[in-house]
């Protein structure tokens, strides 16, 4: 599924890589520059459940909001997807004059519909957030700042998590003791879906 089949309602699960043998986010500046940006254009649109963003990718767990809730700017599908793609046209322009580049920055994806269970987001928040230690990046996933696993763990209601899904003590539970879970284990538990 592309970002142009984007719906009002719905769950997406958003999987983005750069080129190859480039990074997307290189210094600790790129990750707060791509937040930043992802509050801008984003946010407004979305209930965020999670985030995690890696040297060459990023992952956003999301739900698009009903269209009674942000029709009076976003009428119509696809002004969804163009706030995406101001989200990686943005991030690529402010990559490009930071470390004099040419091109695009991002290079393929994957956005996948999910049916709306809490249960799933649940299982896939911790899969996103387990993912800088899959990778190698750090030996404990919790200590990754550029992840929305310390929100979630810290309820913290200054984050951009959805505060209905942060706040939830059910998916707050849940969560927090599936971080310890392994990693095959918390896969299994995704049922049909397949990443």
């Amino acid at each position: 599924m592309t970002l142009e089949r984007l719906r009002f309602g719905c769950c997406y699960h958003l999987f983005y890589s750069g080129n190859p043998k480039e990074a997307v986010f290189r210094l600790e500046k790129d990750y707060y520059s791509f937040l930043d940006l992802l509050r801008k254009y984003v946010s407004p649109i979305v209930y965020l459940y999670a985030y995690c963003l890696l040297p060459s990718h990023f992952h956003l767990l999301l739900r698009i909001k009903d269209k009674k809730k942000i029709e009076y700017v976003y009428s119509n599908n696809g002004m969804l997807w163009g706030q995406f793609a101001h989200l990686i046209n943005e991030y690529t322009k402010y990559i490009n004059r930071s470390y004099q580049r040419s091109g695009c920055l991002i290079e393929g994806g994957t956005t996948r519909e999910i049916p709306w269970s809490k249960d799933l987001i649940c299982d896939l928040a911790v899969y996103i957030h387990q993912n800088p230690q899959i990778f190698g990046v750090v030996s404990d996933f919790r200590y990754w700042p550029f992840s929305s696993c310390s929100a979630h763990l810290r309820q913290d209601r200054r984050s951009m998590i959805a505060k209905e899904f942060l706040l939830d003590h059910d998916c707050h539970k849940q969560i927090v003791e599936m971080q310890d879970l392994p990693r095959q284990r918390v896969m299994d538990r995704r049922g049909d879906i397949s990443y």
